[in-house]
């Protein structure tokens, strides 16, 4: 009997027939070839085990004993292949494999979902509390999208990085909907389409054994608004000057600056002040408009006028300045020409020096312990004149995004 390593049997079968079907099905397409999924995979083969993105290491770890050294050869020359690569290797060794289904389901059972059941553990902050059917949902959601998506930025993992939120707070109920979200990826693809809803439905599944207040919230709970919608206003937003509301991932986090912007340009049209990303809003944005006003004082503004504000990036950048000017004998109010002029000052005294050593009639070794003192000097001065470059770009960038509106 398999070991389920604390998911439920029900969620075991759905990971399993969402890679490969059936047996029936595997023993016939998937039993002695390697498959090239998409171009982001590598070869692929047993149940759903891409090995590709293994090493060959843990390849050998894997399947090493359960296969013939000759397979294993063959498995083990997959690691690290992606793209074109990938679809290459499984041209080139189609029919040199061959997986009984027996030896499939033991490296998949005893492998690769203790693995990732120990990634997500890492990951996701109060997994463990979860029902056997939801960790079972939530690892076959790792093991088909990539773990690593619960903290990745941009859209496209939106939704995981909201679940990974959700099972910190305790919030399942909202779990089964974001699920769902995520079909939006694939709209033409019915096999993960499929997969999504069966997931979202296990995961209710799990909640209503194990997690009956939670469950009770699901038939009141509204379905969360597409983070593609959300991208596209916090994007118009950002083009109409709000530039509070913060990184276009398509997250509106309750009391952040999304909702923060969504008020503000609410309040300047005279619309109802709610959060809410609806029709009227939607409809209001794609209006012709011009960019939000920005005060003249606050278009003029200059260096001083942030630091009396007690801007943290200028109280940066005027400490890096003051390191700098102390190690290459400068001042935080060096402009650019004054630390070019510096530099060619230096330079021509080190050659300068370099000339009256030459003339004490010392010996090539003393001469050359000198050289390399007054290199090792100039080393360190130029250490400064970089971290003032550095600091002094920040703060012109800084000033520069206040000037347009872009922080407070």
């Amino acid at each position: 009997m398999l070991d389920l390593h604390g998911i439920s049997q029900a969620a075991f079968d759905l990971i399993v027939a969402a890679e490969v079907t059936s047996q029936a099905f595997y023993n016939k397409h998937y039993r002695t070839v390697l498959e090239h999924p998409s171009d982001n995979s590598g070869p692929t083969g047993a149940i759903g085990y891409d090995f590709g993105t293994q090493s060959a290491a843990q390849i050998r770890a894997d399947w090493g004993g359960r296969v013939s050294d000759t397979m294993l050869k063959v498995l083990v020359g997959a690691a690290g292949l992606r793209g074109d690569r990938a679809a290459a290797y499984c041209r080139k060794t189609r029919g040199l494999i061959d997986i009984p289904w027996d030896v499939a389901l033991d490296v998949f059972s005893n492998h690769v979902v203790p693995r990732y059941l120990a990634i997500c553990r890492r990951l996701l902050p109060g997994f463990d509390k979860l029902s056997p059917d939801c960790v079972g949902v939530i690892l076959s959601i790792a093991f088909n999208r990539d773990a690593s998506g619960f903290n990745m930025p941009g859209t496209r993992w939106t939704e995981m990085r909201q679940i990974k939120a959700c099972i910190a707070s305790g919030e399942l109920a909202k779990i089964p909907g974001l699920i769902r979200s995520m079909k939006r990826l694939w709209p033409n693809e019915r096999g993960l389409r499929d997969r999504r809803n069966d997931e979202a439905a296990l995961f209710e599944h799990g909640l209503a054994v194990a997690h009956p207040l939670e469950a009770a919230l699901l038939p009141t709970m509204p379905e969360p608004i597409s983070p593609d919608v959300v991208a596209h206003v916090q994007t118009r937003l950002r083009e109409l000057g709000y530039f509070d509301v913060g990184q276009v991932d398509g997250e509106p986090t309750p009391g952040g600056r999304t909702e923060g912007a969504i008020l503000a340009y609410r309040n300047e049209r005279e619309l109802p002040l709610t959060t809410a990303i609806d029709d009227q809003l939607l409809a209001e944005l794609a209006k012709p408009q011009a960019p939000r006003h920005v005060a003249e004082t606050r278009a003029g503004a200059t260096v001083e006028d942030l630091r009396d504000q007690g801007s943290q990036t200028i109280a940066l950048t005027d400490r890096a300045k003051r390191w700098a000017g102390k190690i290459f004998g400068g001042s935080s109010g060096l402009g650019t020409a004054g630390a070019l002029a510096w530099v060619t000052d230096k330079a021509t005294q080190v050659s300068a020096a370099r000339d009256a050593v030459g003339g004490l009639g010392l010996t090539p070794g003393a001469i050359q312990a000198i050289a390399i003192g007054v290199a090792a000097l100039v080393v360190v001065a130029g250490v400064g004149v970089l971290v003032w470059f550095v600091a002094d770009t920040l703060e012109r960038r800084r000033l520069a995004d206040y000037r347009a509106g872009k922080h407070a």
